[in-house]
């Protein structure tokens, strides 16, 4: 029935031997290799605070927290960085809280003023336009005066924003 030549025969040894092994590796999970030996070990850490993208992310444990915040998208244009240690090393298990600061608004650019609550690139481009229009703000309260910018949307920003330098 199977009257096969000996390279027929070395053939389906070889198809056969590549069938089982493939099955073992599904089986096992995949082709097992020690950790450290193709990619750095990874620490599962927390970013909250005033970054772009806050939550939990694994990072290789040698980077710093400056690193680690590039991760989570980068700062917020109102954290304030100076209160932090970026050059610290992160660790298992550790939250890294960035600060708030405040937004300067006779400073600030439309991509940092977008980040505001509420504020989308429009709005942002108008906030700066009125600036110039009336030669800088003279008081929070006259970013009220920029259509589009209610008692409503006010409040949710003004904690975020700063006319001191």
């Amino acid at each position: 029935m199977w009257n096969l030549t000996r390279d027929e025969q070395l053939v389906l040894f070889f198809i056969l031997a590549a069938f089982l092994i493939g099955l073992g590796i599904k089986l096992l999970g995949g082709i097992p290799h020690s950790p450290g030996a193709f990619s750095p070990s990874l620490v599962r850490v927390k970013i909250t605070g005033a970054v772009k993208k806050p939550g939990w992310y694994n990072i290789p444990q040698e980077i710093c927290v400056r690193e680690a915040v590039k991760k989570a998208g980068g700062p917020l244009p109102w954290a304030n960085l100076t209160k932090i240690n970026l050059n610290f090393p992160v660790r298992e298990g550790e939250e890294i809280s960035i600060p708030e600061g405040k937004i300067n608004l006779n400073q600030a650019f439309p991509a940092d003023l977008a980040f505001l609550p509420g504020i989308g690139p429009v709005l942002a481009q108008r906030i700066v336009e009125y600036r110039e229009k009336i030669g800088g703000f003279k008081s929070l309260s006259q970013l009220k005066e920029v259509p589009g910018i209610g008692e409503a949307k006010f409040e949710r920003i003004k904690d975020k924003i700063t006319l001191e330098r």
